[in-house]
């Protein structure tokens, strides 16, 4: 295995806040479940929208959450536009107008919470893997579970496609994001994913 297709895990699972005005994550939703959506999305999905840059972007991540918890480490090197990154801001457009993105959390919010959405309605038993159900509920099909997170990748790609241009319009510090001198990425295959998680592979819906 090449290094730069080794599976990439980040240190810490999203917060409840990060998901909030995302996705319907109950108090008591199962965090393992959670943790391993968190993981595809970020080796199926992300590393794949980003162009073969995503190890860069989580190299990011781990600086800026380093120095969040250790005020005292040195200020990473464009720490507002990293910090803007993550969380979202404003990037200049062709146009040269400001225009709002939301960040690198909430990207992975979405992407994580289309798996979730099937991973959740499945456990794993000594006899197989089962449905999950109660006298209280009625459990959704898998066709519906699957055209339920469809709707929330849809949402993770356009949320991709501001990211992109606020990396674009930063070139200069984020220059291994194969930008050309427009906006837009310069890479063929750039935000598409090709592993759902469940059926065939497919890129992205547009709905």
């Amino acid at each position: 295995m090449r290094f730069w297709e080794a599976p990439i895990k980040l240190q810490k699972m999203l917060t409840q806040q990060q998901y909030n005005g995302i996705g319907i994550v109950a108090k008591h939703c199962d965090l393992s479940k959670l943790a391993v959506a968190e993981n595809e999305a970020n080796n199926f999905d992300l590393s794949e929208l980003f162009c073969g840059y995503w190890i860069e972007i989580t190299e990011i991540i781990t600086e800026v959450e380093a120095k969040i918890l250790n005020p005292l480490l040195p200020t990473p090197t464009n720490y507002a536009k990293k910090l803007e990154l993550l969380n979202g801001g404003f990037y200049t457009d062709c146009k040269g107008k400001e225009r709002p993105f939301q960040g690198i959390y909430t990207l992975m919010a979405y992407y994580s919470y289309a798996r979730y959405i099937v991973l959740n309605g499945f456990s794993d038993t000594p006899n197989g893997l089962v449905q999950k159900t109660n006298e209280f509920s009625i459990p959704k099909s898998l066709k519906e579970l699957e055209m339920f997170a469809d709707k929330y990748r849809n949402m993770g790609l356009i949320t991709f496609k501001k990211i992109n241009n606020f990396l674009c319009s930063n070139n200069e510090i984020f220059y291994y994001s194969n930008c050309p001198t427009t906006c837009g990425c310069g890479c063929d295959d750039c935000g598409r994913t090709k592993a759902k998680g469940y059926g065939f592979k497919s890129s992205n819906i547009n709905k």
